[in-house]
This record gives C-alpha cells, structure tokens and sequence, in this order.
C-alpha cells in the first residue's frame, strides 16, 4: 500500500481524480477510504476532500486507528468551520473512547474530553443541534457527555434548549448540575478598573488566530484573573472573534485547553446569560 500511495503522489495530476473515485466507491473498505482520505487531503486542501475524510473518519472502525490523530485532525477541521458531527457521534458511541498524552504525565483523555475536543471545536451554530438531538434521544448511550459540552456553549440557543429538558430523566448529579445552570451560572464579575485594555485583549486574540501566541500567554502571565477585565472592556460585537478563539483553543486537544475553554465559556456566559432565556 505504501507503494501505491508513494506513486499517487508522485503523480497526483494524473491520479488524483482516481483516488477521489476510489474514495467514494459504495464497495470500498472503510479503512482503505479512511487512509485514502488522509493522502487525499494531504494532496489537496479542497473542502471536497476534507468533507470526504470527515465521512471516511465516521466510517472506519477506531479500534483500527490512532484515536489521538483522529481526534486532532477532525478537531482542526471543525475549527475551519466544517461540521464534524458525524464522527464525533461516532466517538460517543465507542466503548473504548480514550488516549493518553505522555507529554502531560500520562493524562487520560477521556470520552467527555474528545467530544469537548470535536464540538468544541465547531461552529456553535452546528455543535448545539447536533448535541441537542444526542441528549433528546433516549436509547444514545453519551447523553449526559452531550449534555455537559451543550451546557458549555455559551449561546442563547443553547441556554433555551437546555430549558426544556427534564432533569428528572438524568442521574442525580447532572439533574442537579443543569438545575444550578438554568438558576445561578457562574458568571465572571467585571473588574471596577480594568488592567488590560480591550485593544490589548483584542490584538492578542487576532494574533493567537494567525498563529502568535506570545501577546495571549503574555496576558495570561501579567493578569492571570483576566477574565475579570474581559468582561469589563470587551464589548458584544467582540463575541464572534472570542468564540473563534475558543475553537482553536480547544482544538489543543490537552488539559490546558480544557482549562482555557472553561474560562472562555464563563467569559461568554457573562455576556450571554439573562434570566428571561430560561422564565
């Protein structure tokens, strides 16, 4: 097989349309379509073909694959904007969804961990119905998972949503979690005098978006409660720019992203949360 791929890329003007074919061949082999796929990106960054891998990654078994690489691939897709639901349903429903990272102690990444990873790291407006309709389904077997990463998103929407489920199908715990959701979040008070100024905030988030994170982690470092001053300078129209960074943040797919997610959603539930979503 390495032959093969070895000559599709030395030749891929001629035999990249015989690969997209091949890809999509009803009588393929899912783990051929799912390492097809991966060449087939990695010769053109066409939203065709990564539509295609994300199909192929819904399909193959993942007892077959490297569990990490599948998550981060389909991670960074969804923060490209492409739905990665499909899969990350798949991910949900596997009896063994979990990795380790040596390089963070051995942590364990559980199967709350990666689907916070994949929906994390799409578009709200394509995770929250996504997760909706797992959390409405009574026989899926991650509603509650579905259920901690909705009450993460952080939107009007999703707060609405959360509103019509009835606790008294959840277990103890989680029944009492979106309770205290849906009455008292917590939210981030502003700061009476800011220590960073809104345009500081707002560099630092675009140049993390173009690759630099050095301005953010400065932040970070300077004022490591700086939530409180997000909350204080930024302004609504910011809201798109600050989900975006989330995304990418998430994309990480470590504990630290975890971490920053979880302060990012309580930045964004500052700004979102009115009682009249949930009366």
């Amino acid at each position: 097989m390495d032959r093969v791929w070895d000559t599709v890329r030395a030749r891929s003007s001629e035999l990249l349309a015989c690969l997209r074919a091949a890809m999509t061949d009803p009588n393929a082999d899912n783990f051929f379509r799912f390492d097809g796929s991966n060449l087939l990106v990695s010769l053109d960054q066409s939203r065709e073909s990564k539509l295609t891998l994300i199909h192929s990654y819904a399909l193959v078994d993942l007892k077959e694959v490297n569990l990490r690489d599948w998550i981060t691939n389909l991670s960074r897709l969804g923060v490209e904007g492409l739905d990665v639901s499909e899969p990350a349903d798949k991910w949900l429903r596997y009896p063994k969804a979990s990795y380790y990272l040596p390089e963070h102690g051995g942590y364990k990444v559980t199967k709350g961990d990666g689907a916070l990873f994949l929906y994390g790291s799409m578009d709200e407006a394509q995770a929250t119905p996504a997760l909706l309709k797992i959390l409405l389904d009574p026989n899926h077997p991650a509603r509650e998972i579905a259920l901690q990463v909705l009450m993460s998103q952080a939107t009007p929407e999703s707060v609405r949503a959360l509103k019509s489920v009835d606790g008294a199908e959840l277990s103890r715990e989680m029944g009492s979690g979106l309770k205290a959701f849906l009455t008292k979040p917590q939210l981030f008070k502003p700061r009476v005098r800011p220590k960073t100024s809104r345009q500081q905030f707002v560099t630092a988030f675009e140049k993390l978006l173009a690759g630099d994170s050095g301005p953010f982690l400065d932040l970070v470092t300077e004022v490591p409660d700086g939530e409180k001053d997000v909350v204080a300078v930024l302004a609504p129209e910011d809201l798109p720019l600050v989900r975006k960074v989330r995304r990418l943040i998430i994309s990480g797919g470590n504990p630290h992203s975890t971490e920053y997610y979880k302060s990012f959603t309580g930045i964004l539930m500052s700004f979102v949360w009115k009682p009249e979503l949930v009366n």
